[in-house]
């Protein structure tokens, strides 16, 4: 399975399911496009990677609600690092600046 900078990985399928496994771990560097789901009351922020639901924390939720409405990018989650990405609309930039959120286990 080819990603957009152009690194790969390995998907295999079990047997009893159709659960893809990854055979190796990301690299730092590699990324994954998401919709973050975010829950103000809790701070969770919930999205699929690889067939799988995640839920992740983070402390200001809304700083990360306010950065969605203004994406001009899909986001972007690093898991290794465990840090979500979004590139905002900023005066002067003409692709935008980058907001980076790091989310702590939920």
């Amino acid at each position: 399975m080819p990603f957009e900078n152009g690194a790969t990985a390995t998907v295999q399928l079990t047997t009893r399911s159709s659960t893809p496994l990854l055979s190796r771990p990301r690299r730092v560097d590699e990324f994954v496009r998401v919709i973050p789901g975010v829950d103000l009351s809790r701070g969770s922020i919930t999205f699929v990677v690889d067939g799988r639901l995640e839920r992740h924390w983070h402390h200001e939720p809304r700083l990360i609600t306010q950065a969605l409405t203004k994406a001009v990018q899909p986001a972007r989650w690093f898991p290794a690092t465990r840090k979500l990405t979004l590139t905002v609309a900023a005066t002067g930039h003409r692709a935008g600046v980058e907001r980076h959120f790091i989310l702590s286990a939920f």
